[in-house]
């Protein structure tokens, strides 16, 4: 902990983290922001904004004991007046703007336009990916939405490590401007997202790079039946791999039309890999699901794609392959991948899960962002685009990094505990949080 750290209590809301997406990568994100914001403010009062529909509480595990955690719905629906919608939000925070004795009642209210005005810092980290419009803009304007509601309450507003761009459409990168902008430190989690930054408002003191948070979440191991077969096949000398299957892009991505346009035929591609592995001596292939929905049709969902990619594989095969059950967390799940001797996938925190453990992993790319977060773990060579690469291509790529698994696995081991470092002193300069905070009250 950090000598600047302050002794009194410090009220922190997060932007774009959440425990109920079913993405367990988001879920990653949520747990680490809330362990990094602990490191630095023991004592803080920390609430997640914009998850779920309803207001509720998240229990997670965090240092050996349980804690409950805040949740403050943001909804977006085409009806205008519903509860927590964003446009009365919107309309409150700009009232309270220009009347004092407005935003003193609302401040006061328990409310999330209450919580809003009364925290001291809000910090946001849009999924990890998504302040780009790479998914849509439907979801980039909801982010923007939030956001600039946030920012209009002149508190300090921090953009922690994530991804930025890329921006298919002018627009877009206008608002995303504007956020930047008013934004007081801008966290990226890679190189190529500072060049983004700093083309889009020139350089700055504010813009720092900081690896991915997820690498500091904590393996939790589950108490169950899977977990002690696992176990079991690595006291026999039995190699796990792992390999993340995505529904996103097993099913074409949401428009089921190869939306990432990706140059492999990906469900053949797992195929491909599942046999290769089977082939070799003493292993086992895991298949791991990294996004859940509740929704079992959804197209993103993982689990349904493994059972899809087990039911194309020849009996003989089928007994060599296990598939993740359902139900883990993201701690869990960690745990799981963590014993794994090397890791595949299409998921990015799936391969973060594995780079953290200092096991060596193929990133299975649909977008820029597994380049730079690779390279702040020092193996971008094992990254693979499937955008460029036929299955051929990937395969061959795949079999020169396995060949090199225990040198990238020494590698790694040398590397993480300076990035872990790096991530849980993100909040080391927070005299400008403090400086801030004064000026608004002498105001």
């Amino acid at each position: 902990m950090n000598s600047l750290t302050p002794q009194k209590s410090i009220s922190i809301l997060i932007l774009g983290a959440s425990f109920a997406t079913g993405n367990l990568g988001v879920n990653a994100l949520a747990w680490s922001c809330i362990k990094i914001i602990r490191f630095q403010w023991p004592n803080a009062k920390i609430l997640l904004l914009g998850a779920d529909r309803l207001p509720d509480w998240v229990e997670i595990q965090l240092d050996d004991c349980k804690e409950k955690f805040r949740t403050l719905p943001i909804r977006y629906c085409a009806n205008l007046i519903a509860q927590n919608h964003i446009s009365g939000l919107w309309m409150a925070i700009l009232l309270s703007r220009y009347f004092a004795f407005l935003k003193h009642r609302f401040s006061m209210s328990k409310t999330i336009l209450g919580e809003l005005l009364g925290c001291d810092v809000i910090c946001d980290i849009t999924g990890g990916d998504s302040f780009s419009d790479i998914y849509g803009l439907s979801r980039f304007i909801r982010g923007y939405m939030l956001k600039r509601a946030c920012q209009m309450t002149g508190k300090p507003f921090i953009m922690l490590p994530q991804t930025y761009g890329p921006f298919k459409n002018s627009f877009v990168k206008r608002l995303a401007t504007k956020v930047l902008i008013h934004s007081d430190k801008i966290f990226s989690r890679d190189k190529e997202g500072l060049d983004m930054v700093e083309k889009l408002i020139g350089a700055s003191d504010k813009i720092k790079l900081c690896p991915d948070v997820a690498f500091i979440m904590d393996a939790i191991r589950p108490d169950c039946t899977q977990t002690l077969q696992l176990e079991e096949l690595k006291t026999k000398g039995i190699q796990l791999i792992g390999l993340n299957v995505s529904g996103l892009l097993y099913n074409g991505g949401y428009t089921r039309n190869n939306m990432f346009g990706l140059s492999c035929n990906y469900p053949a591609l797992v195929e491909k890999i599942i046999h290769y592995f089977s082939q070799q001596p003493n292993q086992h292939i895991l298949l791991v699901s990294h996004v859940l929905p509740s929704d079992e049709f959804s197209v993103e969902n993982d689990f349904i794609a493994c059972k899809k990619a087990l039911k194309t594989l020849p009996e003989h095969i089928k007994k060599q392959v296990t598939v993740l059950e359902k139900g883990y967390n993201q701690n869990e799940t960690k745990y799981l991948i963590g014993l794994c001797d090397f890791f595949l996938g299409s998921r990015m925190h799936s391969t973060i899960a594995s780079l953290s453990k200092a096991i060596p992993a193929v990133g299975m790319a649909y977008s820029k962002k597994f380049n730079g977060v690779f390279e702040t773990a020092g193996v971008s060579d094992c990254v693979l685009d499937l955008r460029e690469l036929n299955n051929e291509q990937i395969m061959t790529g795949i079999k020169n990094i396995y060949n090199r698994r225990e040198e990238l696995h020494l590698g790694l081991k040398r590397s993480m505990p300076e990035i872990k470092s790096r991530i849980f002193n993100l909040f080391n300069d927070i005299s400008w949080i403090s400086a801030k905070k004064f000026a608004k009250s002498r105001n």
